[in-house]
């Protein structure tokens, strides 16, 4: 069963959606909503943190989409670049070992 969620950000400031735990970021702008989609809010438990620029959603990040307008946005920032700094922390290790 699919749940949703939905944020509206009244303000006319950016804010981010950040979905845990992958550190996905979304940009929401000003007076602009967006949806969160999930095969498994329904089934599981999810936090939801915010204040005045962020809001965090604690819970199964690749099990969810955020839309906008009908159309599906992509992570500005997240797992590609945590995997990233892993590996760049993976380059240094074996780097000091030789």
């Amino acid at each position: 069963m699919t749940s949703s969620l939905k944020f509206i950000n009244s303000s006319k400031n950016c804010i981010k959606l950040i979905l845990e735990p992958w550190a996905e970021e979304y940009k929401i702008n000003g007076g602009k909503a967006v949806e969160v989609i999930s095969d498994r809010l329904a089934e599981s438990s999810i936090e939801v943190e915010f204040d005045e620029s962020d809001i965090t959603i604690y819970g199964w990040s690749d099990s969810m989409s955020v839309f906008c307008d009908g159309v599906k946005l992509e992570p500005e920032f997240g797992q590609y670049y945590y995997l990233c700094f892993l590996f760049y922390i993976l380059i240094i290790y074996v780097g000091k070992k030789r």
